[in-house]
């Protein structure tokens, strides 16, 4: 378990341990994460390392809720500046993931099975992790007058079909080297039937 004296470090010392550790985890394919290699690169010795962490799981966790904290931040900014509009969300948020394509392979990393770390990765999911409580924290910025379903149960399964979407698009991207054109093609179709739905009426 992540421990308060870290949450107590300067904000400064925090972001430049999980910034290592990111870095660390984005070389998973390959080599393995060390304790040894964060804390030479961080700057911090051993028995700092263990006033901080309990466990290498924990540097996990470090990086789950450091992308979970950037992505509702992220998706919070987004909804401010498009009034509410959760359809508007998707494709804005592939444009910037396929820009930065680098940043993003650390969550692609989480589920590759080549991944030096998988094993890790895999206990952490197992013991530690939590379903992400993202919609929580943006639902109250989303105009529901644009849905026909409002409760908060369905927003939240069609903002994740659409998070699925975008995720399929990114692994057909990273791993199979698609073309994004034609990937973004394709995931605006897919948006576009679950934004108006395939049944019949």
């Amino acid at each position: 378990m992540i421990k308060r004296t870290f949450y107590n470090l300067p904000a400064e010392k925090r972001a430049k341990i999980i910034d290592v550790t990111r870095k660390e985890f984005l070389k998973g394919n390959k080599q393995k994460i060390t304790i040894n290699t964060v804390i030479k690169n961080a700057g911090i010795s051993r028995g700092s390392f263990y006033q901080y962490f309990d466990d290498k799981l924990d540097l996990v966790e470090l990086v789950a809720d450091d992308m979970v904290t950037r992505m509702v931040e992220f998706i919070q900014n987004e909804l401010l500046e498009n009034g509410g509009d959760l359809f508007a969300l998707p494709m804005r948020l592939f444009d910037i993931m396929t820009e930065n394509a680098g940043d993003y392979n650390i969550v692609m990393s989480i589920t590759d099975t080549r991944d030096r770390n998988s094993e890790l990765i895999n206990d952490y999911i197992r013991y530690r992790s939590s379903k992400p409580e993202i919609f929580s924290k943006v639902k109250g910025y989303i105009d529901r007058s644009k849905l026909k379903n409002k409760d908060d149960e369905d927003v939240e399964c069609v903002m994740f079909m659409m998070f699925d979407a975008i995720r399929s698009a990114m692994q057909n991207i990273l791993e199979s080297g698609a073309d994004i054109k034609k990937e973004r093609t394709l995931l605006l179709k897919k948006l576009q039937i679950i934004k108006t739905g395939s049944a019949a009426k």
